[in-house]
Parts: structure tokens; C-alpha cells; sequence
């Protein structure tokens, strides 16, 4: 697989990220948006695998990555950015769309924008809200270790990743973590931690999937329930694994979404309602 490097004007400021995919795609495109504090090519491992047949673009949102740190922050500004870096890309058909963490959350935001042409959603370590976490919660620790330190911490603590993970995954999890300062680190915790799609969600008519690390301590598989629930399609638990799905298992993971795809696009019919 080859991954193209992308730059392009933003809604505000320059965005970044990459495409992947052959040259005559026989599949409809993907749209895989990564959690929050990470970056798109978190997604690579998947991408490689599911970018045979189709074109896989994975933006880095505002403040995330090679992307500028302007603008406003949340659910709104963050689609935005998405819909830019698609519509930079020429996508302008039917699409599938997935998402880890908030990534999941906007996944349902873009969907709800536009009903008439995605063809599936998934939320993988997802919630559509973050009733149990502090927006105050990380700003003494990014202000107390800087922002390699408390990624470092987070990335090596529990609930990040299943227990016994391979400490060079976990280095690579600190390698594609946010590059910005605290106070945007900051902004960003907050801006996701007090966002809410339960309301975009309602209505959505479109084959959906929801998968939930076991040990995830951040969007638990009580809250992937809820949301698996809130679009009417299952949680598929995924054993031994933690927040971030894509990076421990990233062939079962492209197994289940490549799933699902076929499984929409067959049924050929984007949700409506």
C-alpha cells in the first residue's frame, strides 16, 4: 500500500493527513477519523488492509497531527474539517465512515449531515457522551509532566491497551500521539469530554457497528453498548484489547469492517431517515 501525504486549506487553517487506495477503486470509499490526541495514520495498519479495492482517506482533525492548532474546537468544527479533507479528495458519492473514540462520535456527525450518501458507520472504543470523565480531569497532569510525559503515562497505564501489550506497540502509540502544547492538549480534552451526539445519532437509518475493546477504561463497553444501542446494531467485544482497537488488532479489526462493508454495499441503499 501506498500511503500520499495530504495538505490542503482547512476551514481554519491548513489541514493534514492521507490517502490510500488503488487506481481504479471498485469499492466505495472509507473515511476512518482517529481519536482524539492522536493522529490519522493510527489507522495504517487497517487502512493497508482494507485499501485493496477502495480509496481510505484518514484526516488529521484540527489541532491533532501535522494539522494547524486554530479555530474552534468540538463536534461541529471537527466535522468540518472532515467534510474539507473529502471534498478536497473529489468524494462526493456514497461512502462508508468509521471512527475510534470521539473519532466514532463524529463518525455519527457526519453521517447525520449527510444522510443521503454514507453507507455505514462504526464506532470502534466509542461513546456518543463521556458522562464519567472530568473536562478539569487531565489539565495537573499534562501541566505536571508536559505533553510526552503524560502521554507516556496514559499510553503505559491501564485501559489504553489490554494487558501484556507489547511495549514496542506502546511506544508507537506515544510516536503517533498529539505534537502540540499543553494548553491545546488541554482544549481538546475538553472540547471532547463535554460533547454529546446522542441527538445526531437518533433517526440514523444506516447499517452501523459498534466495537468495544474489554479493557477499555475510556469509552467502556457499557457506554459502546449504549451507543450500539442508540443505532440500532450490536457491540462486538473485542478480548484482551484496550482503547484502541486499530493498533492491537488490526486484522480482526479490518476483518470486521471489511464486513460490514461488503454487507452495506450490497444492500446499496444509504440511510434516510
Amino acid at each position: 500500500m501506498t500511503l500520499t501525504a495530504v495538505r490542503l486549506p482547512g476551514p481554519a487553517g491548513t489541514l493534514a493527513g492521507w490517502t490510500a487506495g488503488p487506481v481504479a477503486p471498485t469499492g466505495a470509499p472509507l473515511v476512518l477519523i482517529h481519536p482524539i490526541n492522536t493522529r490519522g495514520l493510527v489507522w495504517a495498519d487497517v487502512a493497508e488492509l482494507l485499501a485493496a479495492d477502495r480509496t481510505v482517506l484518514m484526516p488529521d482533525l484540527r489541532a491533532h497531527g501535522d494539522s494547524d492548532a486554530t479555530g474552534d474546537l468540538g463536534l461541529d468544527p471537527w466535522t468540518d474539517d472532515v467534510e474539507a479533507f473529502m471534498d478536497a479528495a473529489g468524494l462526493d458519492g456514497p461512502f462508508h465512515v468509521a471512527g475510534g473514540s470521539l473519532g466514532g462520535s463524529l463518525a455519527v456527525c457526519l453521517a447525520d449531515r449527510r444522510r443521503g450518501s454514507v453507507l455505514s458507520v462504526t464506532g470502534m472504543g466509542s461513546a456518543l457522551h463521556f458522562p464519567d470523565l472530568d473536562p478539569e480531569g487531565s489539565t495537573a497532569m499534562f501541566t505536571e509532566l508536559g505533553v510526552a510525559g503524560a502521554f507516556r503515562a496514559a499510553f503505559s497505564g491501564p485501559g489504553t491497551f489490554g494487558p501484556g501489550v507489547d511495549p514496542e506497540l506502546v511506544e508507537r502509540g506515544i510516536a503517533l500521539a498529539n505534537p502540540n502544547d499543553v494548553d491545546t492538549v488541554v482544549r481538546v480534552w475538553k472540547a471532547t469530554v463535554t460533547s454529546d451526539s446522542r441527538d445526531r445519532a437518533a433517526g440514523l437509518d444506516v447499517p452501523a457497528l459498534v466495537i468495544t475493546g474489554e479493557h477499555d477504561a475510556t469509552c467502556t463497553p457499557a457506554l459502546g453498548l449504549e451507543m450500539a444501542r442508540s443505532l440500532g446494531t450490536e457491540q462486538v467485544i473485542v478480548p484482551g484489547v484496550g482503547h484502541l482497537p486499530m493498533l492491537e488488532r488490526p486484522q480482526r479489526i479490518a476483518f470486521l469492517l471489511g464486513r460490514l462493508l461488503a454487507e452495506a454495499e450490497a444492500a446499496g441503499r444509504p440511510g434516510q431517515s
